[in-house]
């Protein structure tokens, strides 16, 4: 079973010794402890969920025990100064995981008074921000530029058309 590792919280050394890989020797300490403290978070909320999908009637996996790779999710991100602690973190499949970032489908979490008490009966859903078409501004910027060369013997680099047109979107939605 994939998840062996995580059913008991392993001792430092004993959890580094399991590594097969001879590059983590490299690893400065830092940075084995704070692999260390993700694996003890890891372990704390997979146990804590019984190793299944949190998803409320998951179109994924069923809610089977184990019926996909399972991946520890943040409820508030890391990069939001989200903590990588069990009271942040829930077990979801990674269908649903990856589904809920690319914003197709919400996260709904059920009354299970094993969950942080933040998230039950609560859902998630992120919003999908509108998309650039880089071609299309690729296309555009080409154009400026020929035009500011054409008649006013202006030259820009692709750097200097990027805060061009930066600053024209920011001077349109003033408007």
């Amino acid at each position: 079973m994939a998840y062996e590792l995580y059913k008991k919280k392993m001792k430092k050394d004993n959890y580094f010794n399991s590594w097969t890989d001879e590059n983590f020797q490299q690893l400065t300490e830092d940075l084995k402890e704070q692999i260390y403290q993700k694996y003890l978070v890891k372990c704390e909320v997979f146990n804590r969920d019984n190793f299944t999908c949190q998803n409320l009637k998951c179109e994924y996996c069923k809610n089977k025990y184990q019926a996909l790779d399972l991946t520890l999710h943040h409820i508030k991100w890391q990069k939001n100064e989200g903590e990588n602690k069990a009271r942040n973190g829930v077990t979801l499949c990674c269908g649903v995981h990856q589904a809920f970032h690319k914003a197709k489908k919400g996260v709904r979490f059920g009354d299970n008074k094993n969950l942080p008490t933040h998230i039950r009966g609560h859902t998630f859903k992120l919003e999908k921000s509108d998309s650039i078409n880089w071609k299309k501004v690729k296309k555009e910027s080409k154009k400026i530029r020929k035009s500011l060369k054409e008649h006013y013997g202006i030259k820009l680099n692709w750097e200097q058309i990027g805060l061009l047109l930066r600053w024209l979107e920011i001077i349109w939605k003033e408007e």
